[in-house]
């Protein structure tokens, strides 16, 4: 999200303000060096959300980030995002490293293209750190609709994945050979599933790795239709 003077992201913060939801901290937990989970209070009655929807934080007087929540429930006013802690001197770290029980924050609500397929088989969430709330969200979709759910993650921490109770592949870092492996072997495994396009893969994380990956399973034989993609950084780029 691009950067604003301050007086423009108050004056929308005013006259948008429909679009806005006070929330607090009512929970942090540290998950790995780098990841940090917060839950969030709110009234989210009258709140769309579908799976992989993105909220808006203001992280500073001039930036918005966009974070990916899940377990957002309606019932309770709560939802949990997980904030990857990349860079120190980062806007966005340095704002989720700052949040602490009690503290009140503003969210643009949550809103993005729908993402989720509720008529798959299979659904295939594949991305990074930056992608576990993404995973999370799509896993309880998928289990509402009784229907099976699978995941990759490029990490450094793969203790992480068992924590969360993302079972499926893991890759390291920059191991794109590893990835291109991992989703052979599935492809092999469910041929049927996708030849009759039940199977859905959903791409999210580095817009780089996301291009390959998407390349590569076209040229498997994935139907277009069954790959949903939205990148959530890219190297070099600010605010994505």
């Amino acid at each position: 999200m691009p950067s604003l003077p301050k007086w423009i992201n108050d004056t929308l913060e005013n006259v948008m303000s429909s679009k806005f939801k006070e929330c607090t901290v009512i929970h942090t937990e540290t998950i790995s060096k780098d990841l940090r989970l917060i839950r969030f209070a709110s009234d989210l009655q009258d709140i769309y959300f579908e799976p992989a929807y993105a909220i808006g934080m203001r992280v500073n007087e001039r930036d918005y980030r966009n974070y990916s929540p899940f377990n957002f429930n309606k019932h309770t006013g709560t939802f949990d995002v997980i904030f990857h802690l990349h860079d120190t001197d980062s806007v966005g770290s340095g704002f989720a490293g700052s949040l602490s029980k009690g503290d009140t924050t503003k969210i643009l609500m949550p809103r993005g293209k729908r993402f989720f397929e509720p008529n798959a088989e299979i659904h295939f969430s594949i991305g990074d750190e930056t992608s576990l709330g993404s995973s999370l969200s799509i896993k309880e979709a998928a289990e509402d609709a009784d229907a099976s759910f699978v995941c990759l993650h490029q990490m450094e921490d793969s203790s992480v994945l068992k924590e969360l109770e993302l079972y499926g592949y893991y890759a390291p870092k920059n191991d794109i050979q590893n990835i291109m492996e991992a989703l052979n072997d599935f492809l092999k495994e469910e041929k049927q599933v996708i030849y009759n396009n039940e199977a859905v893969f959903y791409l999210t994380g580095n817009g780089n790795t996301m291009s390959v990956i998407r390349k590569f399973l076209k040229a498997k034989g994935v139907n277009a239709k069954c790959i949903r993609s939205q990148a959530y950084w890219i190297e070099g780029k600010k605010g994505l």
